[in-house]
């Protein structure tokens, strides 16, 4: 029975408004860089493949300035690699600046709201596990969702990252509940369903444009909607 449903925040959650693909293009076009912006979705998702990996060897809002320059600069050249631009870690950092610099505002997906809203109805806890260094309840505040969630979690407070199995115990300890009783949603199989299930908590990816098939051992989902009849469908223990 379930009696806690987390999620992750970015990709899940909320985007950037002006879209990432938007701006990761625009950035390397300024660079003098041309990628195909058809690509930038498989370029995220091997870039946030290798973010997940390093978050795991050491999460990366602790490591020094350079340190974190040096994985940032590697998680660019891996997305626009994909996306048809190779380049050296010189250019991809100069990309990466322009990416972070570039004026951006998160929104919550039109999906989000109501079914967290949907949960709390049901009297299930939610809450939120995200691998952001700092400043997890003013984004979600920023997005207009803080109200609708329960416990939130980051990396940056817990001190280690998805999918280390600390942060979710983190979370399921605020949420006062046990693995068992609880589901995860996320849209990184490495860090949210690999890092979930190692925890004993089952795991539901999110995978909104449907580019990344079916990962097997999980569910999948197209949308968060879908979230509440999982939950029923397992009943409720409020």
């Amino acid at each position: 029975m379930i009696r806690a449903v987390f999620f992750d925040f970015y990709g899940t959650l909320a985007e950037w408004q002006s879209g990432g693909e938007r701006i990761q293009a625009q950035a390397a076009r300024a660079e003098g860089l041309r990628v195909d912006e058809r690509l930038l979705g498989a370029g995220y998702r091997a870039a946030d493949a290798y973010l997940a990996e390093e978050n795991a060897v050491q999460p990366v809002s602790r490591r020094t300035a350079a340190e974190r320059d040096a994985v940032f600069a590697e998680y660019e050249r891996r997305l626009l690699g994909e996306a048809g631009a190779q380049v050296d870690e010189s250019a991809a950092m100069r990309v990466w600046r322009r990416v972070d610099a570039a004026p951006k505002q998160l929104a919550a997906y039109d999906d989000a709201l109501p079914t967290l809203t949907a949960l709390r109805a049901l009297g299930v806890t939610t809450g939120v596990i995200s691998n952001m260094g700092g400043g997890l309840n003013a984004h979600l505040e920023e997005v207009g969702l803080l109200a609708a969630v329960d416990a939130a979690v980051s990396s940056g407070e817990v001190g280690v990252g998805k999918p280390h199995a600390p942060i979710f115990r983190a979370a399921l300890a605020r949420a006062g509940v046990a693995a068992v009783e609880a589901l995860h949603v996320g849209d990184s199989y490495s860090g949210d369903v690999l890092g979930a299930q190692g925890a004993g908590v089952e795991a539901v990816f999110l995978n909104r444009d449907g580019a990344e098939g079916a990962p097997v051992g999980c569910e999948v989902i197209r949308t968060l909607r879908a979230v509440v009849p999982l939950v029923e469908a397992r009943g409720l223990l409020a």
